[in-house]
């Protein structure tokens, strides 16, 4: 419910574009992921070529999906609540991943 002025508006506000494209990024960087710990796990450590790859791809998913959110809070009168849950799962998969490359060296 949103009062303007005297009145109500029953109109509920529209999602923010750029947080639909920032969810689609967190998504399938948390598939890229899952997908590249999976592989490293089935061969007991000896992760091929295709592992890093896939990681590597979520890394950039997950950065692309923080910008996107980001940017999404710059459109004026939507709802920004699934920009916040991108930001959030975009910044724990960049955590995370940045905890996996500082252990690794």
């Amino acid at each position: 419910m949103q009062r303007i002025g005297n009145k109500v508006s029953y109109i509920k506000k529209p999602l923010a574009k750029a947080s639909l494209v920032a969810a689609g990024l967190a998504a399938v960087s948390l598939l890229f992921g899952a997908a590249a710990l999976a592989l490293g796990y089935v061969t007991g450590g000896n992760a091929p070529l295709v592992a890093a790859a896939l990681g590597f791809c979520s890394i950039l998913t997950a950065a692309s999906s923080l910008v996107y959110g980001i940017f999404s809070f710059l459109e004026r009168e939507k709802n920004y609540i699934l920009a916040k849950a991108s930001l959030i799962a975009a910044g724990i998969l960049v955590v995370l991943w940045l905890a996996v490359i500082f252990i690794a060296l």
